[in-house]
């Protein structure tokens, strides 16, 4: 079958990999709704989707630009992360990272097992220049705009120069957004200079000092409290792993209860507006519908959606990659990180 068990090698400059497997949603589910987007996309994207004899069946690749390509196995959520990696190589993670490796791939999106993807990413693609440890960068609505947050889970502990790497790499990301000077704040638990650990008032001292250059790539806020992200102030917002994996759960959290609220209680007598609204709301605010977080800082596009996100946050996440491959995103925080 054409497109099925390999990938079309050379040949489109935006090849996207896409693991159907091993997340919340149908593997089926996913791929007729990738499948029915691909119709959407500028033909020079590629899109290689990963998934089982018994998923593809009898189905055809529906046009030129999307490909099957079957895999033996994949790695559960319940899976050990190092164990399965090792014992499932020909698992659809596993796979996936080894072609982005070898530039079959330019970028891969996964809702599968995050320590057995992360673990994959960090051992097979070399880490970018001046960059001690990947980060996950996030985007997060404000009041106003996105913002980036990075790390969301990928350091449990840091030094106050990963902080500063990851400002690096959050400010590339915002300026291939169209940013062009982004603004970086510090998430802290008061906005004075002197306030949280050691680590974090060096990192407020280099952050300034970077912003202070003669042609600065950003603007820094100063500290920021969690109370005060969601103004939209802000661009990119700096922390460490463990802090911002527990910032984000806590704001998806209140989030999804808001939104549950506002439905339950006003879906039935609200009118036609107000429940455009309410949709809107929920397409903005609730995380299942957003796009997944970025593996900053390896040579490789590496996108994680929650394992219970709606279909609707893979279609973003291929935008996503596809504008960010586009964008040359990789080569911008190489010379971010060298500033």
């Amino acid at each position: 079958m054409r497109g099925q068990s390999s990938i079309r090698k050379g040949k489109a400059p935006c090849n996207i990999g896409i693991d159907l497997l091993g997340s919340d949603i149908p593997p089926s589910e996913l791929l007729h709704a990738v499948v029915a987007f691909c119709k959407e996309l500028d033909p020079s994207i590629h899109l290689t989707l990963f998934g089982t004899k018994a998923l593809f069946g009898r189905m055809r690749p529906p046009a030129g630009n999307v490909f099957f390509h079957v895999v033996k196995e994949f790695i559960t959520m319940d899976d050990s992360p190092l164990t399965a990696i090792r014992r499932k190589k020909d698992s659809s993670i596993c796979v996936g990272i080894r072609l982005l490796k070898d530039g079959d791939l330019q970028a891969f999106i996964s809702a599968g097992n995050t320590g057995a993807l992360m673990a994959s990413s960090r051992i097979e693609l070399p880490a970018l220049p001046h960059v001690e440890r990947p980060a996950l960068l996030t985007l997060l609505p404000t009041r106003d705009k996105e913002i980036a947050v990075l790390d969301v889970g990928a350091n449990t502990s840091y030094k106050e120069k990963h902080l500063v790497q990851f400002a690096a790499m959050g400010v590339a990301y915002q300026r291939s957004r169209g940013v062009k000077i982004p603004i970086v704040g510090l998430l802290n638990i008061g906005s004075e200079a002197k306030k949280g650990s050691p680590e974090l008032q060096r990192v407020y001292n280099q952050l300034l000092l970077g912003s202070k250059k003669t042609s600065p790539s950003y603007t820094f806020a100063g500290n920021i409290e969690g109370r005060d992200v969601f103004q939209g102030e802000i661009d990119v917002l700096v922390t460490d792993g463990f802090t911002g994996n527990v910032f984000l759960k806590t704001a998806e959290g209140i989030a999804a209860v808001i939104l549950e609220e506002l439905e339950s209680s006003s879906i039935e007598e609200c009118s036609p507006r107000t429940k455009g609204v309410l949709a809107e709301l929920r397409q903005r605010l609730h995380y299942a519908e957003y796009p997944g977080a970025l593996l900053c800082g390896v040579e490789g596009i590496v996108i994680k959606c929650h394992g219970s996100s709606s279909a609707q946050s893979f279609l973003r996440s291929i935008t996503t990659a596809a504008r960010l491959v586009h964008h040359s995103f990789l080569s911008q925080v190489k010379q971010q990180l060298k500033k």
